[in-house]
């Protein structure tokens, strides 16, 4: 049965209660069970031990097929004993702990004191904690310790270990004795709307630490500790760290790492939108003064700011504590490619930013962008040991101070590196026989400067760089970059292409349109792009397709770049135009990094998405400009981790996730987030979309976040009933299960009268979609309208159009 509901009215403040409810509507989901703790023996008195009634309702949840939520309603709920939650014989599909009350700590510390953890969860899969407050009651711990009377370490009070698809959010964690929230080895998880409050002088308190860990993303939270307010240790991939206010405590720190001299490195880590407040640190970067084949690489520092922090800007290789283990030996943890962009406000030190870096591996691709710190309304000072990099816009203090201590020399002199080509061994196309012309063919010089780029010796720190001068180089073939053989790509290295010029398809699209894709990189590790132009010449194909009603009179088209089975990649300042498919394809890739790209093509050019990601994790798309005749950003099944940030998108179909379940053995999408885009004059703004047909896919954890829309037809839409041409589908229902999609902040116009359409699968309906701060108006500041079918959530904040989802009790 299908519960249509279209509203259209002024906007209201929508309150999520469990008593105020907009809509006195409900729709049951099959197999959901519902478990309350008092009735399992929990008593909301703080005095009476209700540790048995949290288990209990576990494995109540644990043995339904279905979804569980296990409520935990107002009041005191005092835990004496540590908790372990596994999920190895859990059968649930989701469990959610809906928390309303206070749950408390024994105020005797010695009762957790020599436990690892108090809440520990283990091998879990699709838990997610809403809402209340855990109150440790740390205090008397932390007073213990300061007296140094032989304490016990204490217990983390809230631990994820091996576990998956998890949510955070709307928790308070008060005092706890050790830790407050640690994910350790796990993978897509998301904090949110979190709180940590501890004495700014409890020792080792850190607010949330994460390690081992891939596709984590913390969002609009509130952390004042004793110690990190964020700490990263070793093996963090892909994190995301967003809107946070830090402060008392030590900042926002990776590491210490390079404890061990087998470590997994910290990657694609970006910190932005913060504001630390009185901290012992800013953001920091810290590893201990001894071997170790650790790394730091791909990090962004950015839109932070800081109020009389003592080192708001800090890289400490030389972390040593009591001098015991590492005195007289250097890091072995190789740093590089770090941005500090836009960050500004006040340091309590005079020295606001210190490069401490290793002389055996310095800190490398170091760079400053838009950084103004004083120290007491005066000029603040900078250090660097052993650092290189550049600079770019206005540097306070002055890049002039950066020095670099070599370590053959102990020369100490300044160093101002602007942008420019990586010195290590370089290949110009010219040299291989190509020619800035567009009837020379520079296929076989792009080839040959590869190979020999891939045959170079490895013992340089510095990868290879294949340079592309200026001018216009034509490409007449497709062209298939593998790594498989690739001595760069074995020793971690990678190879750099430098693009200065332009390089040119032929101007007969039948030269490429029957080839897949026409730059290819195969099975290649820590490939850099960046800079110059691909001009695909897809105008020709276009016509075609447009003039006849049969497109088989036509090739497909062949998509300009694609990186398929490859890991480690970044594109930067490159632009695309007029691609005769699809621009660019990640497909069966790891750790990408796509920035400051522009995809430029004709509104109505078929099918040239601008960026497509598929079976891919951890991929980054920010700051970048994509105008075309499809999708701006296609996302395809068997996507983790996915973030787009800063993107400015139209025309175009908008960011798409889908379509979806056009076979049935088809991987899900998790753990996307989109952030800071404008989308204008688009057929689409943000659109979930999945075939109707059956599917064991699904779609879940994705964040739209300040989101601008100008003029588009369907601002928000999920479309669960596509069907092209009616063949294959008609009377069938999505299989895509589609759960946990929040939409925040986002405004605007519409260019249709219904702003908002969640058209969702009546055998599996859309849950937990979450509207919040919504503003859409249609074109001419007229009342928008929203369509729901088979939706259910909750709402907060304006919502206009007001939200026609089903409320979740």
């Amino acid at each position: 049965m299908r519960n249509m509901l279209t509203f259209s009215s002024p906007p209201l403040i929508i309150s999520m209660t469990l008593t105020t409810l907009l809509f006195i509507i409900t729709t049951p989901v099959d197999g959901a069970t519902t478990i309350d703790v008092t009735s399992l023996g929990a008593t909301p008195n703080g005095k009476t031990d209700s540790s048995k009634a949290f288990l209990s309702a576990w494995n109540s949840a644990c043995g339904s097929t279905g979804s569980s939520t296990i409520i935990v309603p107002k009041g005191q709920f005092l835990v004496k004993t540590a908790l372990k939650f596994n999920g190895q014989s859990c059968k649930s599909s989701g469990v959610t702990f809906d928390i309303k009350g206070t749950i408390v700590g024994p105020s005797d510390f010695k009762a957790l004191g020599n436990t690892e953890t108090w809440f520990a969860f283990d091998g879990v899969t699709g838990v997610s904690i809403s809402g209340g407050t855990f109150d440790a009651k740390g205090a008397s711990l932390w007073s213990c310790k300061r007296s140094g009377n032989g304490c016990p370490s204490g217990a983390t009070t809230l631990r994820f270990t091996n576990s998956m698809n998890i949510v955070i959010n709307g928790v308070t964690s008060m005092n706890s004795q050790l830790y407050h929230i640690v994910i350790d080895g796990c993978k897509n998880v998301k904090v949110q709307g979190v709180r940590v409050s501890a004495s700014g002088s409890s020792p080792n308190t850190d607010g949330i630490h994460v390690e081992s860990s891939m596709g984590v993303t913390i969002l609009s939270s509130n952390i004042g500790t004793g110690d990190d307010c964020v700490s990263i240790g070793e093996g963090t991939t892909n994190l995301w760290i967003e809107d946070m206010k830090c402060g008392p405590g030590h900042g926002i720190s990776i590491g210490s790492l390079g404890k061990e001299v087998n470590e997994a490195g910290v990657q694609n880590v970006t910190v932005k939108t913060a504001t630390f407040t009185g901290t012992d640190n800013g953001v920091r970067i810290k590893s201990w003064g001894r071997p170790s084949n650790g790394f730091v690489r791909n990090v962004l520092f950015e839109h932070i700011t800081m109020v009389n922090a003592k080192n708001p800007i800090i890289i400490d290789q030389n972390y040593c504590p009591d001098n015991k283990g590492c005195p007289g030996k250097a890091s072995g943890v190789k740093i590089s490619g770090v941005t500090y962009q836009d960050i500004h406000g006040s340091s309590a030190t005079p020295v606001a930013v210190k490069f401490d870096c290793s002389p055996t591996y310095p800190c490398k691709d170091i760079k400053l962008e838009d950084v103004k710190l004083t120290y007491n309304n005066q000029a603040a000072q900078s250090s660097c040991v052993n650092a290189d990099g550049s600079t770019n816009g206005v540097i306070y203090p002055k890049e002039g101070t950066m020095e670099i201590i070599t370590t053959l020399s102990l020369l100490i002199f300044f160093i101002f590196l602007p942008p420019t080509l990586t010195k290590g061994e370089r290949y110009n196309i010219i040299d291989f026989g190509a020619k800035p012309s567009s009837e020379t063919d520079s296929s076989n010089a792009l080839l040959a400067a590869w190979r020999a780029a891939c045959n170079v010796d490895t013992s340089s720190m510095v990868p290879p760089t294949i340079y592309v001068p200026q001018g216009r180089y034509l490409v007449g073939s497709a062209l298939v970059f593998n790594g498989r053989n690739c001595k760069p790509m074995n020793s971690n290295k990678g190879i750099v292409l430098g693009i200065e010029g332009t390089l040119v398809a032929p101007a007969d699209y039948l030269a490429l349109g029957h080839v897949i894709t026409w730059l290819s990189f195969e099975y290649v590790t820590g490939v850099t792009i960046y800079g110059g132009s691909l001009d695909g010449q897809g105008a020709g194909l276009w016509a075609c397709k447009k003039a006849y009603v049969d497109k088989r009179n036509c090739p497909n088209g062949t998509t300009t770049l694609a990186f398929t089975n490859s890991k480690d990649i970044t594109v930067s300042g490159l632009t695309s135009v007029n691609s005769q498919l699809y621009h660019i394809v990640i497909n069966g890739c790891q750790n990408v990094r796509l920035q400051g790209l522009r995809v430029l093509a004709s509104g109505t050019s078929p099918n040239t998405d601008g960026i497509h990601v598929q079976l891919s994790r951890n991929v980054m798309i920010f700051n970048s400009e994509i105008a075309t005749g499809d999708d701006c950003v296609s996302v395809g099944a068997g996507m983790t981790g996915l973030s787009i940030e800063n993107v400015v998108c139209g025309p175009g179909h908008g960011i798409s996730i889908g379509s979806l379940g056009k076979g049935l053995d088809e991987p899900g999408v998790q753990n996307v987030t989109v952030t800071s885009v404008t989308i204008t004059n688009t057929q689409n703004g943000v659109r979930i979309k999945s075939w109707a047909r059956p599917s064991n896919g699904f779609v879940r954890n994705v964040l739209f976040h300040k989101i601008t829309m100008n003029n588009v037809q369907n601002p928000i839409i999920i479309d669960q009933n596509y069907c092209p041409k009616n063949t294959g589908c008609p009377a069938q229902d999505s299989g895509i299960k589609i759960s946990h999609v929040t939409y925040q902040d986002i405004q605007g116009t519409s260019a249709t009268k219904v702003a908002v359409k969640f058209e969702c699968s009546p055998k599996y309906p859309c849950t937990n979609i979450r509207m919040e701060n919504i503003r859409l108006r249609y074109t001419g500041q007229l009342a928008a309208m929203s369509s729901c079918v088979n939706a259910g959530g909750t709402v907060a904040g304006i919502v206009e159009p007001v939200s026609c989802i089903i409320e979740n009790n």
